[in-house]
């Protein structure tokens, strides 16, 4: 405090203006103000000897001269002339000059040494702040500083600062921080890295060995003796913990046990910890820290999970990374009211975030918002849910990316986001999921899937765009309900891939209907066919089995879906090939199509005499026989499993023989009696095409050998068995009954399918059948497909019409099996596709197209009134493609 001399300079005398002259008035008496106008008038003076004074009074000579109140350095003085003149203090600069000489000096203000620090001395003057060096902390990294920092944080009040000079503080026992009380550093090291060590930048504390306790900073809400029930208010700000030099696997970076609140941590790095980065922890009657803050928080390289917080409600976690962890990243048990804003797990052992736990249904309980987070590389999951409890989870804008590392294998059933067993709705909004391989080119492409969804209560997905290297979206069929929006895009296979499904919107687009929950069963067998088969089995006229492509088995949309799900999901083999393509049944009516198909391969041969059997027998509803010993037909199939389809019973029959790749005969009898389906398996093939001959073996007039035909498969991926018979109506597969052979051979128990693509109509059409009858006959192959004998109804099923083309113009039925077939889907659970309304129900539209095809059978563009070209079958499998892809 001191008072300020004024007056005494040449400018400093009592006037008054007299016409254009100023004149002096020596013993003029002055009153003096602390504005120009107004204002409050000041009469805390003294004059030069230090005596009061109210007003001030000019020497002889007209001179002021006076001391104005303390601290005071401008003020106005009215000597009675009509104005008030301004008086700055004479000895400002003085001031001036002496606060600078206070620059770097203790007591003095805050000024930098030629090092480039502070001297401690300076701050508890200027700042309030705690220094630990003040207390006796070295910051060198060598000394031990652990007493002298908890020295500093039991001296400091509740508010107040503890300020760590920049420098490395080592300690060997926890440090216990009180309510209250900020731990501020210089600086936190957000990562070490090339150029960056910590001897480039030494702002850090760092335990060291031997270390006593568990933990390297403790907050305690429990009274225990030595803390209270309740502790809060904590800060952590431009602080980093480097557990670099411990060992063991004990000692966390942070600890927080008990009634613990409002924690804030901003700017914090915690490295290297022999365990969890930061762990949260329940006292003994149930209490548990809440209402945390964190904010820029960094947790690198600990060597279990970087984030462990158990009941942390209303938790904050803003821009908090965690990297290279051992375990998990961020794991989050029962923190209702959480948010996770724009945070990143990357280079995990485990899980990228974990959301466990029972969340609760109590009234004022709450989910989580998990926004703008993202994941990279880690070793299982790059999001995992498997929360319990009625609290919904709400996700938007998630970015996973490589993640399902699994130790560089990739598989595993690891996604970029897994909601397994989880109780809570989870609502996803905007997910993105892209695989890749590790940074420097090694390793399996992973994750297996973008999403895997299983058994869990209520998932709802949106706006998603999800990239596996096995599959886009895992729905195992085991959830309860899942509602996947119109805006879900999948893809598989490398990152090169760029063949996107578009999920068809439920009831939404033009020709197609897929009910909410459709595709679980199929999708499930399909994920898993990296370790079993998953099987397709497909039903219809001449249009499915394959007329006019170049080849039937590869070039009907059947095989166009074989090999795009075998590229995706893994080679099941080449499926059912049916004596229906055997030029027995080809040559009355498709000669030049025979001729086409046989240089392609893709006709069954034969020699000696074989004709059509009469009854719909069998896989492919269709059979030839043949009564004369030696007679052969001759099939490819390709797999490491060969089935042979045979029509035993009525009568006499004699032996069959059959051998693969020229190996000598193999004969195997057929039994008499009542008709039944024989399936003859042989094992142990290579996975290589394969020839496999059958032929008559010693036979009378009239003893048959029945053939339906014979399958190539694998154990594991994707097979698809085309049962379409040229000809084929509705009633075709109608029979719904176990002896009759037909119905659950064909997509029903017998020779079941975890899908099944039913196609039947032009052929009705033609025939005039009644869309009733129509009708009929597709429920009563749904009846034998979903409910008889042993069948509990766990496959999905696409009921679809094919284009009719001009094959019927005078019976106009077509459109009653729309509207039935529509109805049917609905009422069975099952996908609707009408390739006639999508084709504009016109066949000039197709035509111009190059769609229909020519019964040349080269799959070139014709004529045909219903039959395809190879580009036909291409649009029809690409309408099919997004169904049982995505």
């Amino acid at each position: 405090m001191a008072r300020h001399l004024f007056g005494g300079s040449p400018a400093d005398y009592a006037m008054e203006k007299v016409g254009n002259q100023l004149l002096l008035r020596p013993a003029a008496t002055g009153t003096v103000w602390d504005a120009a106008t107004g204002g409050t008038q000041i009469t805390d003076l003294t004059d030069l000897t230090g005596t009061p004074i109210t007003q001030v009074t000019a020497d002889s000579e007209g001179a002021v001269a006076f001391y104005g109140p303390d601290n005071v350095t401008s003020l106005y003085v009215d000597f009675g002339y009509g104005r008030r003149y301004a008086l700055p203090a004479v000895d400002v600069g003085d001031v001036i000059t002496d606060f600078i000489a206070q620059g770097g000096q203790p007591g003095g203000w805050a000024q930098l040494d030629g090092s480039g620090n502070l001297d401690p001395s300076q701050f508890p003057a200027q700042l309030d702040w705690l220094l630990v060096t003040s207390y006796g902390a070295v910051g060198n990294g060598i000394a031990d500083d652990t007493t002298a920092i908890q020295a500093a944080i039991n001296a400091c009040p509740p508010g107040g600062i503890v300020y760590f000079p920049r420098g490395v503080y080592k300690t060997t026992a926890t440090l216990d921080l009180k309510n209250g009380v900020t731990l501020l550093g210089s600086h936190a090291n957000m990562m070490i890295g090339p150029g960056m060590t910590g001897a480039d930048y030494p702002c850090y504390i760092q335990p060291a060995v031997p270390f006593t306790g568990t933990s390297v900073i403790q907050i305690i809400g429990d009274a225990d003796g030595t803390h209270p029930a309740i502790s809060g208010e904590q800060r952590l700000v431009n602080l980093m913990l480097d557990g670099s030099q411990l060992t063991g696997s004990s000692i966390d970076g942070i600890y927080a046990k008990g009634n613990v609140q409002n924690v804030v941590m901003e700017n914090v790095a915690i490295r290297q910890m022999p365990n969890n980065g930061m762990v949260t922890a329940s006292r003994t009657d149930g209490t548990l820290p809440f209402s945390w803050r964190l904010r820029h928080v960094m947790i690198d390289q600990c060597h279990s999970n970087g984030i462990l917080f158990t009941g942390n409600t209303d938790l904050t976690l803003d821009d908090v990374q965690v990297i290279g962890c051992w375990a998990q990243g961020i794991v989050l048990t029962n923190c209702t009211n959480a948010h996770l804003i724009g945070c990143r797990t990357e280079w995990n052992g485990s899980h990228g975030y974990h959301l466990t736990g029972a969340w609760g249904d109590w009234q004022g309980s709450g989910g989580m918002q998990m926004t703008n987070c993202s994941t990279d590389r880690n070793g299982q999951h790059g999001l995992l849910i498997d929360a319990t409890g009625n609290t919904p989870i709400s996700i938007s804008n998630l970015m996973t990316r490589r993640d399902g590392r699994n130790g560089g294998a990739g598989g595993g059933q690891y996604a970029g986001l897994a909601v397994i067993g989880a109780t809570v709705p989870v609502i996803v909004d905007g997910v993105t999921c892209y695989p890749g391989v590790d940074d420097g080119g090694g390793s399996t492409n992973s994750p297996q899937y973008g999403a895997r969804l299983s058994g869990s209560t209520t998932v709802i997905v949106d706006n998603a765009y999800l990239h596996g290297a096995t599959t886009g979206l895992s729905d195992d069929g085991t959830n309860t309900a899942v509602s996947l929006g119109d805006s879900v895009v999948t893809l598989a296979g490398a990152t090169t891939a760029t063949t996107r499904r578009v999920r068809p919107r439920p009831g939404g687009d033009l020709g197609i209907y897929v009910p909410a929950g459709w595709g679980k069963f199929w999708r499930a067998k399909r994920d898993a066919a990296g370790t079993s088969l998953a099987k397709v089995v497909t039903l219809g006229g001449s249009a499915t089995q394959g007329f006019y492509a170049s080849n039937p088995r590869t070039k009907s949309w059947p095989g166009v879906l074989a090999t795009t799900l075998q590229g995706l999901y893994g080679d099941g083999g080449s499926g059912l090939q049916q004596t229906s393509l055997s030029s027995t049944i080809l040559s009355a009516g498709d000669a030049a199509a025979l001729a086409a198909w046989t240089t392609a391969g893709a006709v069954v041969t034969q020699t000696g005499t074989w004709s059509q059997g009469g009854s719909k027998f069998g896989p492919g509803a269709n059979y030839i026989y043949s009564d004369v010993t030696g007679a052969t037909l001759t099939f490819k199939a390709r797999g490491t499993v060969v089935k042979i389809y045979t029509v035993v019973g009525s009568g006499t029959r004699p032996n069959m023989l059959y051998s693969i790749d020229g190996a000598a005969d193999v004969s195997v009898a057929q039994p008499s009696g009542t008709a039944a389906i024989q399936v003859t398996t042989v094992t142990g093939l290579s996975n290589t095409l394969h020839t496999v001959v059958v032929k008559v073996g010693t036979a009378s007039t009239g003893q048959y050998l029945s053939v339906c035909g014979v399958s190539g498969e694998n154990t594991t991926g994707v097979v698809v068995h085309n049962c379409a018979l040229a000809g084929a109506k509705s009633d075709t597969f109608a029979n719904n009954a176990t002896t009759a052979l037909n119905s659950t051979w064909n997509g029903g128990i017998d020779f079941p399918g975890d899908l099944v693509i039913y196609t039947a109509g032009p052929n009705d059409a033609a025939a005039n059948t009644a869309g009733d009858t129509w009708a009929a006959n597709v429920a009563k192959w749904l009846k034998a497909v979903k409910d008889t004998g042993s069948a509990v109804g766990d496959c999905d099923i696409i009921l679809a019409l094919p284009h009719l083309g001009t094959h019927d113009v005078t019976n106009f039925k077509y459109q009653d099996y729309a509207i039935r077939g529509r109805a049917l889907a609905e009422a069975y659970g099952c996908a609707f596709v009408d390739w006639w309304t999508i084709g504009r129900n016109s066949w000039q539209y197709w035509q111009s197209l190059g769609y229909w095809g020519t019964n040349a059978g080269t799959g070139a563009a014709g004529t045909d009134s219903v039959h395809l070209s190879d580009a036909g079958f291409q649009a029809m499998a690409n309408v099919l493609l997004p169904l049982v892809t995505s």
